[in-house]
């Protein structure tokens, strides 16, 4: 069966207080630092080993809160614009074109230093199969 997506037809959801994504397709597990998303239909819940696909905006003078995940790595492919993404502290510029890698937990921030320019990337996320450390009583 062929699964194809197109994101117009998707709910857009805000990501990190700041961001609008939209889940395109999904693992339909949890992962950690995720953001809520919205219900998918079953088909878009087809992913084995990533944990999610999501086009993502971001507007001008916004960034996303730093957050980090335990469980998975991401991948940033910037689409249009240019901005500058924090890790840890770390700070580098990108633009349309680049990509953009993630190790978990790492922390980290997209930032729109732009006035005017939204941001437009694909997020992709991969589970890592390290499972959070549960804190001792």
């Amino acid at each position: 069966m062929i699964i194809k997506r197109n994101w117009r037809d998707a709910h857009p959801t805000i990501a990190h207080e700041s961001g609008v994504d939209w889940r395109l397709l999904s693992s339909g597990t949890k992962t950690s630092g995720d953001i809520e998303e919205p219900e998918l239909e079953p088909q878009y819940r087809c992913l084995k080993v990533i944990t999610y696909v999501s086009f993502a905006k971001l507007q001008p003078s916004l960034s996303y809160q730093p957050h980090h995940h335990e469980d998975h790595e991401e991948i940033y492919y910037i689409i249009n614009g240019t901005g500058k993404i924090k890790m840890g502290n770390e700070e580098v510029r990108f633009r349309d074109g680049d990509i953009i890698y993630i190790p978990e937990n790492t922390t980290h921030s997209i930032i729109n230093d732009s006035e005017e320019e939204m941001i437009d990337f694909l997020a992709f996320g991969g589970f890592t199969g390290k499972e959070k450390k549960e804190k001792k009583k």
